[in-house]
């Protein structure tokens, strides 16, 4: 299995904020993408893990899938004033690329509390650019969040 330095890096963006995520499997990758978008809107460190949140997304595309479930993290945040700090990705049926009408899905948990303080809420998980690839054996993605 090929070694995992960083879950994420933050990487530069003109406007908003961004995010580099690994991981060595896909589910690996959508766990560190919602680690590296919480480590940018505040310190883990202070966010208890006192509360579970599951969330259940479809999508047509690994990418879509990825993007509607933070999205739907983004809401949680925005509606209950909570963080995330450990994700748990309870399932994860990628749509067939063979057939058009194929829809992913994802059902993941998210464990976190409410946290000291925010540097900026984000608004929304972009589309701008989202590509799941892979090098050196682990999968890699871009998100670019709107603050």
């Amino acid at each position: 299995m090929p070694e995992l330095t960083v879950p994420f890096e933050e990487i530069p963006h003109t406007a908003d904020w961004a995010i580099r995520a690994y991981g060595r499997t896909l589910p690996e990758l959508f766990a560190h993408a919602a680690l590296g978008m919480y480590s940018l809107l505040t310190d883990l460190e202070t966010v208890p893990e006192a509360e579970r949140r599951e969330a259940l997304v479809e999508a047509a595309s690994p990418e879509g899938l990825l993007v509607a479930w933070l999205n739907e993290l983004v809401y949680l945040t925005e509606r209950e004033g909570l963080a995330f700090k450990r994700f748990e990705i309870l399932e994860l049926h990628l749509p067939d690329p063979e057939d058009p009408e194929s829809i992913g899905r994802l059902r993941a948990a998210a464990y976190g509390g409410r946290p000291e303080s925010v540097r900026k809420y984000i608004k929304a998980v972009t589309y701008h650019n989202v590509a799941i690839r892979q090098e050196d054996g682990l999968y890699v993605v871009e998100l670019v969040f709107d603050v």
